[in-house]
């Protein structure tokens, strides 16, 4: 290689025009992690151990049964969640296949959701489900959310009479607090939903009721199988922390979710995930149980 040849491959390579060292690019950071943030087994044997734990579940002596509170704002994913994990717990009853039990709206700007529903499992554990909130009434909402932890809104009142009845039913209290987010919303997150979320664990955290953020994936990840590699995934720890920080919430207390969308029949890759964190809900109840 002559010197013109060699001086043009500098300049291609390593060297600018006046011979000076040209700054390589930055490499980009691996897509996967070296280890997974959080370990969990998508095999056969550790779904059906999923259902067994969920099945042989136990409230204690204190509380008849274990009541998990959902809510979240409007297109959260909170109605395409309950659908999901009430798809996996009645799944005998269903034969597998993924129900639509609450309704769902694509892209609705009001709730589906009007009235306080309960779900029952095996007598022993209920799912509550809010009506989604919107920002311009989230005083309202927390309101009516403190009402409903307290055990004082009966099942299936409408959520517009709450604020409007003045003595208190008689209802159950609610043992933890799911609060339900897209983590499509990590980057552009309206300030005043986190506003109104630091309010509501705030107050949770001064009254001891166990609360957990639920962030679903619902169309981040295309193909199922590519789930089982969610907790190596950089990109999608970076956005977790992102809504853990702003929410002011420990990682140990979020949960990730992938709704069933397309489906038709349950599968055991989201069902793990489902199953982990509705049993990761009935754990974080039963200190709550003791102390009451």
């Amino acid at each position: 290689m002559d010197s013109s040849q060699s001086g043009w491959w500098s300049y291609l390579g390593f060297r600018d025009f006046w011979n000076r060292p040209v700054p390589r690019p930055e490499p980009r950071p691996e897509p996967l992690l070296p280890n997974p943030w959080r370990d969990v087994e998508f095999s056969d044997d550790a779904y059906k151990k999923l259902q067994e734990e969920i099945k042989n579940h136990q409230p204690h002596p204190k509380a008849s049964t274990t009541n998990i509170l959902i809510t979240g704002s409007v297109g959260s994913g909170k109605s395409s969640f309950l659908n999901s994990v009430l798809s996996e717990l009645r799944r005998e009853e269903f034969n597998g296949r993924v129900q639509n039990i609450q309704a769902v709206r694509p892209g609705a700007q009001t709730s589906v959701t009007q009235h306080l529903r309960c779900h029952t499992f095996y007598d022993k554990m209920k799912i509550f489900d809010t009506a989604g909130f919107k920002l311009e009434k989230a005083i309202n909402a927390t309101i009516i959310l403190k009402k409903i932890i307290d055990g004082e809104v009966a099942e299936g009142s409408k959520f517009d009479d709450i604020l409007k009845t003045k003595s208190s039913m008689e209802g159950d209290k609610i043992h933890c607090v799911v609060l339900v987010i897209s983590i499509h919303n990590a980057e552009n997150l309206d300030p005043a939903l986190i506003r109104f979320y630091e309010e509501l664990i705030g107050m949770l955290t001064e009254t001891g009721v166990p609360c957990q953020l639920l962030v679903t994936l619902d169309k981040l990840v295309e193909k199922t199988e590519d789930l089982k590699d969610l907790y190596s995934r950089r990109d999608i720890k970076k956005k977790i922390e992102m809504l853990a920080n702003k929410m002011r919430i420990s990682m140990s207390n979020v949960l990730v979710v992938s709704n069933y969308f397309e489906e038709m029949k349950i599968n055991k890759i989201k069902g793990t995930l489902l199953l982990e964190a509705f049993a990761q809900m009935l754990t974080a109840a039963k200190p709550f149980q003791e102390r009451m």
